[in-house]
């Protein structure tokens, strides 16, 4: 019988991590690791939860303060309030009042009653609201400013002073609180310079000097009255008056010179007048000088223009010129004042006939159309109407009065308020 053998069975023996010497660090590590792992998952589903709670799945309305957004569990619509965004308002710029101004709807005709039966007018001035004009009629074959007028145009109402003439004219007639002054002229030129009190208007004018040609355009300012009257075949004198007491002082004398048919302007204290300068421009004209003067005073100051100077106006502000003697092609100039510098004029109009200066604007006239130049806005405005022919008559007190010449079959007088701005 065969003997069986047994194989021998050999038993290997297994390495235990945990018997090793680096057991307990992998188990460390695998166990800081689970931890930040488990953090990582778990800060990622927070944030994916809450992109679901909080996301606005429409743009934010431009004015509004609720939105719409989506709940990730209920899958409902959510209303969430979300603050209005501000928006710094830019300002809207305030239309100048002039932008609106309708000439046809502004301008106002001075109707007379007609039994006054007074078809001629001329040489209006506003003060204080008041309108002073001369008004005419045909006396023989022809036609005499006869009579002064004073017209109230917020009643419309009219009332002719107690002024009576010596000669044939009354022209030039100025006023204010204490005083009338006029030119008693005649048909061929000359008259009577003359000066009532407002409160006197019945008392024989007084007689401040005769003039023997021409009819000088008078200024009154307070207690004074200035004006340039041809005295010679040559020679003009600037002339000054204290009302008062009658007492005249000639300022100025020009001989032989254009710059003696320049009229003088007072006004607020101030005697302006224009006159010869020292320099000469390319075309052999020489340069002006605008010469001015307070009243008060004894010191007369010179200001260098850089153009020739007719007529120059002064308010205080603001000085207002033409280049040439009322002619085809003048040209309006201004030129803002300060004490010690020199005049920088600025041209505002081209082919302007004639012009007057107020407080806020100056009026000018071109093409038979009257405009005003706005000092605020440096704008201009045409204030008669188109397919209006107009010839500017004055401006004072915040009003500019002009003649409606489209037809001549009698004097249409026409004014507007410029607003205020």
């Amino acid at each position: 019988m065969k003997k069986r053998f047994r194989r021998k069975r050999y038993n290997r023996r297994r390495t235990s991590l945990s018997a090793s010497n680096w057991g307990p660090i992998v188990k460390l590590l695998l166990f800081v690791f689970g931890i930040l792992a488990g953090a990582a998952l778990l800060t990622l589903f927070v944030m994916i939860v809450l992109e679901g709670v909080f996301h606005v799945d429409t743009p934010l309305p431009p004015d509004g303060i609720i939105a719409k957004v989506v709940n990730v569990f209920s899958k409902e619509d959510i209303l969430v309030t979300t603050p209005t965004p501000y928006y710094t308002p830019e300002p809207t710029p305030t239309p100048h009042p002039m932008s609106s101004f309708i000439p046809e709807e502004n301008e106002k005709e001075v109707v007379l009653p007609a039994e006054l039966q007074y078809y001629w007018f001329g040489d209006p001035t506003f003060y204080k609201g008041q309108m002073l004009f001369s008004a005419g009629k045909i006396v023989g074959d022809n036609v005499r400013m006869c009579a002064l007028l004073k017209y109230d145009p917020e009643s419309g109402s009219v009332s002719e002073l107690p002024v009576k003439l010596k000669n044939s004219h009354f022209i030039f007639p100025v006023f204010n609180d204490e005083w009338l002054v006029y030119l008693d002229g005649n048909v061929k030129g000359g008259g009577n310079i003359c000066a009532l009190r407002m409160n006197a208007l019945t008392a024989e004018p007084t007689v401040i000097k005769t003039v023997y040609t021409g009819q000088p355009e008078l200024r009154l300012d307070g207690h004074y009255i200035a004006w340039m009257e041809r005295t010679g075949t040559s020679r003009d004198k600037l002339f000054v008056c204290d009302l008062e007491t009658t007492e005249t002082t000639v300022v100025a004398q020009f001989n032989s010179s254009s710059y003696g048919t320049s009229a003088p302007y007072l006004k607020n204290g101030t005697l302006v007048w224009a006159s010869d300068g020292t320099e000469h421009y390319d075309d052999g004209r020489m340069a002006s000088v605008i010469k001015h003067i307070e009243l008060e005073s004894t010191g007369i100051k010179d200001l260098f223009a850089d153009t020739y100077v007719h007529d120059p106006e002064f308010n205080g502000k603001v000085f207002a010129w033409l280049d040439s003697h009322h002619e085809e092609g003048s040209s309006l100039y201004i030129a803002y004042y300060t004490e010690g510098a020199e005049l920088t004029s600025v041209k505002i109009a081209e082919n302007a006939v004639d012009f007057y200066l107020d407080e806020r604007f100056v009026a000018y006239s071109v093409d038979e159309a009257v405009y005003v130049y706005l000092f605020n806005s440096g704008e201009s405005f045409r204030i008669s109407p188109e397919r209006e022919l107009a010839q500017l008559l004055g401006a004072s007190d915040g009003c500019v009065i002009w003649m409606d010449v489209t037809t001549r079959e009698r004097d249409v007088m026409k004014y507007a308020r410029i607003p205020l701005d």
